[in-house]
Order: C-alpha cells, then structure tokens, then sequence
C-alpha cells in the first residue's frame, strides 16, 4: 500500500481533500501561501492541515490549530489581569508559537487590557524554511536554514523526512523516499552548494494571515526567530511555552536547560504560562507559576498539570540576567 501527496493549488479544492485517504495525504508545505481569494475558514483549514505531521530536524512539530487553547487562555487571562493592573508597561513572550495562530488570543487580550503599555514578542525556532528546485520542475526540496531536507516533493509523491508515514502501512513510501533521497534530494543540495546553474532557492514564509497583520499594522506587535536552548537577553513579566517543553522534543538535559534559560528571561513577579495538550478542544496538562524571591510558586493547575512541574518548581535561587 501506498500513499499519494497533494502538490499542486488545485489539489486543495474541497472536493479533491474530501474523504478519508485525501484527508490523510501530506501536503507540499511550499503551497502554504498559495491560498489567496479563499475564504479565511478554509484557508485556516488547509494550513493546519499542510501542517499536520510535519516536524523539524529535532522532532518538534509545526501542528497547530486556531483557538487550540480556549479553556485554558482563560485562566490565564484570570491571573494576569489580578497580577498586571490595566495600562502598565508589560513585556510578554510567547515562545514556539509555530505559524502564529495560537498566539493571537493572548496578543488581542493583552493589547485590548494594555495598549500602549505591551510589547508583544512571538517567536519560533523557525519561521522561515526555503525551497530547493531546479528551474521549471515539478520537484522540489523543502529545506531549513542548515540544509537539512524536511520534506521531499516528487509528483505523484509528497514526502516527510522526519517522522514519515507508518512504516507497516506504507511500506512502499519509505522505499521510495529513500530512493528519492539518494537519486535526486542529495544530488541537487550537491548541486547548489557547488553554485550549479538553473538551480533556485526561494524563501518560504511560514506565518498565517493574522500573525503578519499583526506585524505589519501593530507596533507593539514582533516576530523572531527564537530557541529555547539558547535562551534569551531579554527580560519579561510573562512568558508563555505551549506544547513545546516535552520529553519527545529534548533530553531530561535539555529541558533542564530550557527551563533554566526560560525563567532567568523572566523578571521577579513575572508570570510563566506552560502546558500541552493534544490538539483544539482538548484539556490543557499545564500551570501557571510566579516568580518569587526564592524560585516558582505555583498558582494555578489545568489538568493534570505541567508535565514538567518538577524542574519548574525545582528552579530556586534562578540567576538572573540583567534588565539594563
């Protein structure tokens, strides 16, 4: 058995992603900004589902949903607005927000309470990714700013690179992908490292519509480029880090390290907004924590709480970096 793509505009008509088995093709991620003159429900639909399954090299998924986090925004909203007076100077971070949908709630919340007083940052650790093609092919390479091939675009056949189809179900899938690996993927980035001719490399935006209104028409609104193993110079009274602080992204090391690089950027008495959950309209496992004296204290719980509650509540004594 094997499984088709969907890589060309007109393959995203209704009628042709209707169905079981078209609903479960991947999608040519490089058709994301192909969707103008839809309307916006649709064009909602057809992102999140290019999105769908689709990581980076580290594991971490791109999936995400409108309003994935209703229930919990709420209680959020709660302890904010009971920490953070209205019209005060706040500074928030809203880390790996993937294409920027999931961060509009809590921008238009803040900047309805806050207005001239919020400096919003969103961030991801990848919002552009680049195309790969020969001039005037139908094949192409979706690649990261390390070269590392993500997904692989050879009609009939869309290809993840990382975590691909099930193998006992596609078996025929993985063969070709490895095949296509070897006879095209490899040689082209060969290719265009050694400045061959005809070859293009086309920049590829990954934001939703709203995400890069918000950028163009908001000034307290900014996108970055964001890891949180590198941690950040900047100080804030919130940060928030939604489905991303997992044991299936990082080592028991690693999160300790991105916890401690989170919660040095966060300033004393600032909150720390964390949970997951499975996708829209699902509990969110997460807590909402403050920053004291002497480490986190937890003040409210989602769920069965933050899976990682125990590095969180075992930070005391955090260094803290300067906000000069």
């Amino acid at each position: 058995m094997f499984k088709l793509g969907i890589f060309k505009k007109k393959q995203l008509k209704p009628e042709k992603r209707s169905g079981f088995i078209n609903k479960r093709k991947f999608i040519a991620l490089d058709l994301y900004n192909c969707l103008d003159g839809l309307p916006q429900a649709e064009i909602d639909t057809i992102q999140e589902a290019m999105l769908r399954g689709f990581c980076l090299r580290n594991g971490v998924s791109k999936h995400t949903h409108s309003r994935r986090f209703d229930e919990f925004d709420r209680l959020s909203f709660t302890a904010i607005d009971a920490h953070f007076p209205a019209g005060q100077n706040i500074r928030v971070h809203d880390i790996a927000v993937s294409d920027g949908r999931t961060c509009s709630g809590l921008y238009n919340h803040l900047n309805d309470r806050y207005g001239e007083g919020l400096d919003f940052l969103a961030s991801d650790p990848a919002r552009y990714l680049y195309i790969l093609k020969r001039a005037h092919s139908a094949n192409r390479l979706i690649i990261d700013d390390r070269q590392q091939v993500l997904q692989i675009i050879t009609p009939p056949f869309v290809f993840l690179v990382v975590r691909p189809e099930s193998l006992k179900i596609y078996p025929l899938n993985h063969l070709l992908r490895h095949l296509v690996t070897a006879v095209y993927a490899r040689p082209l980035l060969k290719a265009y490292n050694s400045r061959s001719p005809g070859i293009e490399l086309t920049k590829l935006d990954l934001l939703c519509q709203e995400c890069r209104a918000h950028i163009q028409e908001q000034h307290n609104f900014r996108f970055e480029s964001y890891d949180v193993l590198a941690g950040s110079n900047e100080l804030f009274d919130i940060i928030r880090a939604m489905n991303v602080l997992n044991q299936s992204y990082f080592s028991k090391e690693q999160l300790q390290k991105a916890v401690k690089n989170i919660l040095q950027s966060l300033r004393e008495g600032g909150l720390f907004i964390t949970g997951s959950n499975a996708g829209a309209g699902t509990v969110v496992n997460g807590a909402i924590y403050k920053k004291t004296q002497t480490g986190m204290a937890r003040i409210e719980v989602s769920g069965k709480g933050s899976a990682v509650d125990e590095l969180i509540s075992g930070c005391s004594n955090i260094v803290r970096i300067s906000s000069e």
